[in-house]
């Protein structure tokens, strides 16, 4: 629970509820919305990826004896109006809701959202311990949430039939519906001009915005409810996966599953869903959900490359050189779970993966002493640009793309159909293995990128942590990348994406879109590196978990205290302030799987 004495605590604090169609509720402690994605009904079981935003806010103001007090707020260009957040006096999650207390003079309201999980619907109530009045205004915009709207753009149709107020919009597939029985509702159409989102003007993007309200609804006694819903309804009938962290990201209805890489504005990639789907798995004993995800990327496959991922209108994209092989790690962690017979199921995929970098179908692929070159910039997981410009280009021989290779062709070694392919895959492991490490070795442990003449990058960075991750180095070299990685990268949030002495370092993600863009793997701290972390000190020195473990402390705390939600990156340095996107799947998979990993072993007092 948090106690709610400032609006500034208020603003930056943000809560996130979501269902099984990749809709979602979510907005500021205060809800005083800050960003376009700020909603309190996001739909997408109509579009399947293109998510839109219909009920926006609310305009909500109490009636208790003769005094009237605000429970909402928003933020205008120049004031906020009204200053509910000011009756605010404390805020909390539950399962499936949010809740908050205002004190009214006297007396408490107490007010939730229940959001449904397996259908597009919430419920709005409101309670005390005298008889109230409530005036509530729902504020709406049907519209991208990417984007801003000005007033008169959409064109409105409400209808009202008995206890029912149905917003509909000639553009847009979902119909909203209003229910309430314990009230009226007064038609009366306007227009709420010039909301400002404060996080996305600092960001550099749209931030103004109008809104459009329907009518009044008028609630009265000491407890009432508004029931909103998505119609034509759609039913989760029998999901696959249960409730837990990483279901707010899943997307499991009869006809389309995935895992969103990241609220807000994420939707689905490749390399994400494959680090997640193993803990997914491991924490469900379900094999089902990631049969479907891996058929669904296998099916794309494009000249032995899986896509990138799927796009809000379910289209792959192809864009990276390092994707398809995360499909590696998913189906060996898997196996190691106690499912060898499912990764037969791949294996032909994984030979055709094979023929296709071998053949060097996209991105400048080549082989060439066993190991995978590139030539297209901005092709791996770092991967930042603005207006044709690459942040982090690494180009040639990438670190964590070859780990991953090499993971590649050690499934293949294991689990291909004939003794004869087992054996020319573990030959070429082999070699692969043995150039790996003659060619990246150096001081530093292994050299982030080569160039096209092996020439090494002097480049701290944590992707070396991959191939100690899977188990492809020494111990002597393991050591030194472990001991750099310390030195210069690991912080008590995460791991930074370059060393602070590097001239290109970024110690703070803000400013504009390019600003931004410059510093996203360029001194960002990523909670999701703390796996491969772990896995590399579990393998090569085990005695460092106890200090690596008192050091993520504070980002434990961090996710513990916001509901299990763990950002997309951090700050570089302190106070490493939460940037990005406020939930992203693989930083909550990977702490989660790390804090259970870490508890097993007696090294943590605490979980999420």
């Amino acid at each position: 629970m948090w106690k709610c004495k400032t609006v500034v605590l208020t603003q930056k604090s943000e809560w996130l509820l979501t269902n099984r169609f990749g809709g979602y509720a979510s907005s500021t402690f205060s809800c005083i919305n800050t960003r376009t994605y700020h909603a309190l009904l996001n739909s997408a079981s109509l579009t399947k990826g293109f998510r839109v935003q219909l009920l926006n806010t609310l305009e909500e103001h109490v009636q208790i004896d003769e005094e009237v007090y605000p429970l909402s707020a928003h933020r205008y260009r120049d004031v906020i109006y009204p200053e509910g957040h000011k009756n605010l006096e404390s805020f909390g999650f539950k399962k499936r809701q949010v809740w908050w207390q205002y004190k009214l003079g006297e007396f408490h309201v107490y007010k939730t959202i229940l959001f449904n999980t397996d259908r597009e619907s919430l419920v709005i109530s409101y309670s005390s311990t005298k008889p109230f009045v409530l005036k509530l205004r729902p504020l709406l915009s049907f519209r991208s949430h990417h984007l801003c709207q000005k007033w008169g753009e959409p064109s409105f149709v409400v209808e009202k039939a008995q206890n029912e107020v149905v917003v509909k919009e000639e553009k847009t597939k979902p119909t909203l519906v209003f229910s309430t029985k314990s009230g009226s509702f007064v038609h009366s159409q306007v227009w709420y001009y010039g909301f400002l989102y404060e996080e996305d003007k600092a960001r550099g993007v749209n931030h103004i915005e109008d809104l459009f309200s329907p009518g009044e609804f008028t609630l009265q006694g000491d407890r009432v409810e508004l029931d909103v819903r998505v119609e034509p309804a759609l039913e989760v009938r029998h999901p696959t996966i249960d409730e837990g962290e990483l279901s707010k990201f899943v997307v499991d209805t009869h006809d389309f599953q995935a895992i969103i890489a990241g609220y807000h504005w994420f939707w689905e990639w490749c390399r994400d869903s494959m680090v997640v789907l193993p803990v997914l798995v491991e924490r469900t004993r379900s094999l089902d959900f990631a049969r479907r995800v891996l058929t669904k990327y296998f099916s794309a496959m494009d000249q032995g490359f899986l896509p990138t991922g799927f796009d809000e209108n379910n289209k792959p994209f192809y864009t990276s050189v390092d994707s398809s092989l995360w499909s590696a790690y998913a189906v060996k962690r898997i196996s190691a779970l106690g499912a060898q017979n499912f990764v037969f199921e791949f294996v032909p995929y994984f030979e055709k993966m094979f023929e296709g970098y071998s053949s060097g179908s996209k991105f400048g692929v080549k082989l060439t002493q066993s190991l995978i070159y590139h030539a297209s910039p901005g092709a791996t997981w770092m991967d930042a640009s603005f207006e044709g410009k690459f942040f982090t280009p690494r180009t040639g021989y990438a670190v964590e793309v070859n780990a991953l290779w090499l993971l590649t062709l050690k499934l293949l070694s294991e689990y291909s159909q004939n003794a004869s392919d087992r054996a020319y895959f573990a030959e070429e492991l082999k070699k692969a293995n043995e150039n790996f490490l003659k060619l990246f070795s150096c001081e530093q442990g292994l050299a982030d990128t080569l160039d096209n003449e092996f020439k090494k990058s002097p480049e701290i960075r944590p992707n070396s942590l991959f191939a100690l991750a899977f188990g492809f180095v020494d111990e002597q070299t393991a050591k030194r990348t472990l001991s750099t990685v310390r030195r210069h990268l690991l912080t008590p949030f995460g791991i930074r994406t370059l060393s602070p002495l590097d001239p290109l370092y970024k110690p703070k993600y803000e400013g504009d879109r390019e600003a931004r863009d410059a510093a996203y793997h360029n001194g960002s701290v990523w909670p999701w590196l703390v796996g491969a972390y772990f896995d590399s000190c579990e393998l090569y020195d085990s005695a460092e978990l106890e200090y690596f473990s008192r050091t993520i402390k504070p980002l434990l705390e961090f996710a513990k205290q916001n509901n299990g939600l763990v950002p997309e990156i951090f700050d570089g340095e302190p106070p490493h302030t939460p940037r990005g996107c406020i939930a992203q799947a693989w930083s909550v998979c990977e702490l989660l799987r790390v804090a259970s990993r870490l508890k097993q072993k007696g090294l943590l007092g605490t979980n999420l």
